[in-house]
């Protein structure tokens, strides 16, 4: 039996909780360890914009931090 990795479980939590693309993607990066400047040159957007979508996305899971995010992600993969 294999483990499930949290990362690819990223667009399927995505979806439940009506991340958009975007949010999915952000959500994808963060699970692999990015910071906000990685994430940002990944993307060709500022670090700002990434903390915009951070911000919706804790809004939309609840959750206050990145760290809670994550959290949240591995309790949901571990049940």
């Amino acid at each position: 039996m294999e483990r499930v990795q949290p990362r690819s479980l990223a667009p399927d939590i995505a979806a439940a909780y009506g991340l958009t693309r975007r949010e999915s993607e952000m959500m994808r990066y963060l699970l692999q360890g990015l910071s906000t400047k990685q994430i940002a040159a990944a993307l060709g957007i500022s670090p700002y914009t990434v903390q915009e979508h951070f911000t919706a996305i804790f809004e939309k899971t609840g959750v206050r931090s990145r760290r809670e995010l994550v959290g949240k992600v591995f309790s949901r993969t571990v049940r």
